[in-house]
């Protein structure tokens, strides 16, 4: 027998190898390419300052995967262009602090000091008032507040927030000047009784607070397109809403004046020489407006209330 070969049911020790050394996963490193092309669309505006990156509209929008885009993203994170809270990446807000609460404030005031609502009638409700200003409720409340300060309203008690009677000499904006000025702008179209549709008014809104949602702008060109298609939708509706005017009496139509007037005071939110976060606020909150004023033109008349000798 072979003194090397073991016994039977004894196996032999296995010969002792040296340990495998212990690999730790690395990151692939980001590319500069993709990181530079993030950082221009962020510092170009098209994301909302405080709104979340996805991985999908970035994928859509550089054409890289999902593997690509993280160490790009936490690359960006490291440099303070971006924040990552829990896996997630958001754009630094480098906004003042009070930004949101004093343009929901210049809007809501412009509608007040344009005759949207009569001296010593109430508000709307905060829910109403953080849907058509498109501002959270903390921000509507600080709103309230610097308006008070400059006392186009006041607060009476725990209820809703009151407007103050204007000085005498100051005469509010008629809106309905306004509106009859731009139905005129275009004297081919057809002044009263202009078609508009309501489905595509309502579609454009939701469309509208989807994006303001999602924090994600258009490109220049395509911004400019959407509002040259809101003026469009605005001069249908103007000859309706004088017309719809005219044949009630003033105080038969309040909700049609409110919407009117905040259809006006969006409209004139600036669109130039702002960022495209801004535009895209104007556009959100015109939409809103639109689609309420289309309402109120199609809302059935009320029984005339006269008023008492």
């Amino acid at each position: 027998m072979n003194p090397f070969t073991p016994l039977p049911g004894i196996h032999p020790e296995p010969a002792p190898t040296s340990p495998t050394p212990s690999r730790t996963p690395c990151s692939p490193s980001p590319d500069p390419q993709l990181v530079a092309a993030v950082r221009e669309r962020i510092t170009a505006g098209f994301y909302v300052p405080g709104s979340r990156l996805t991985l999908p509209e970035l994928r859509d929008a550089t054409g890289c995967d999902a593997e690509a885009l993280r160490p790009a993203l936490d690359q960006l994170a490291t440099t303070g262009t971006v924040e990552a809270v829990n896996g997630r990446w958001r754009v630094m807000d480098d906004r003042p602090a009070g930004h949101s609460a004093r343009r929901a404030a210049q809007l809501l005031g412009a509608v007040i000091c344009q005759g949207g609502y009569p001296p010593d009638a109430g508000l709307p409700g905060r829910r109403e008032l953080t849907r058509i200003l498109l501002a959270p409720a903390a921000d509507v409340t600080q709103a309230l507040a610097l308006l008070a300060d400059q006392r186009v309203l006041y607060f009476s008690g725990t209820s809703q927030p009151r407007i103050t009677n204007p000085p005498s000499g100051r005469r509010p904006t008629v809106w309905r000047e306004r509106m009859y000025a731009i139905a005129r702008k275009h004297p081919t179209r057809p002044r009263h009784s202009a078609p508009f549709n309501r489905p595509d008014i309502h579609a454009a809104r939701d469309a509208a607070i989807n994006r303001w949602r999602q924090g994600t702008c258009l490109p220049d060109k395509d911004m400019t397109r959407q509002e040259r298609r809101q003026g469009e939708a605005l001069e249908r509706l103007a000859s309706n809403a004088c017309d719809r005017a005219v044949r009630q009496l003033p105080h038969e139509h309040p909700g049609l004046r409110q919407a009117a007037v905040r259809v006006l005071a969006c409209w004139d939110l600036p669109t130039e020489d702002v960022p495209l976060h801004e535009r895209l606020y104007r556009s959100t909150v015109l939409a809103t407006a639109l689609a309420d004023l289309a309402d109120e033109i199609a809302a059935p008349s009320r029984a005339p209330q006269y008023p008492r000798r």
